[in-house]
């Protein structure tokens, strides 16, 4: 998860953790979930980068997704030049 500000990323973990079990057509959690067939541990959770700013969040979202081939990004696509930025 990239760092929202606490009282938005516990709000963001609530609506995960509600849209995971009931297949959530519009979350990404909940397809991963289904898709995989795994368990969610929301309980901890990983910060993996902090932005403030709405659009760049969702861009680094996509970007750590692309690292691993299991995330499943499939909404945001980057240009390749991106890609091999570690």
């Amino acid at each position: 998860m990239v760092k929202q500000k606490d009282h938005y990323r516990s709000t963001r973990i609530a609506e995960h953790k509600k849209a995971a079990p009931s297949f959530d057509q519009n979350s990404k959690v909940a397809s991963h979930v289904h898709r995989f067939s795994h368990n969610m541990n929301f309980a901890n959770v990983r910060v993996i980068g902090f932005e403030s700013h709405y659009h760049e969040r969702l861009f680094l979202e996509a970007w750590h997704s692309t690292l691993n081939p299991n995330a499943g990004n499939d909404h945001i696509v980057l240009p390749e030049a991106y890609k091999g930025i570690a």
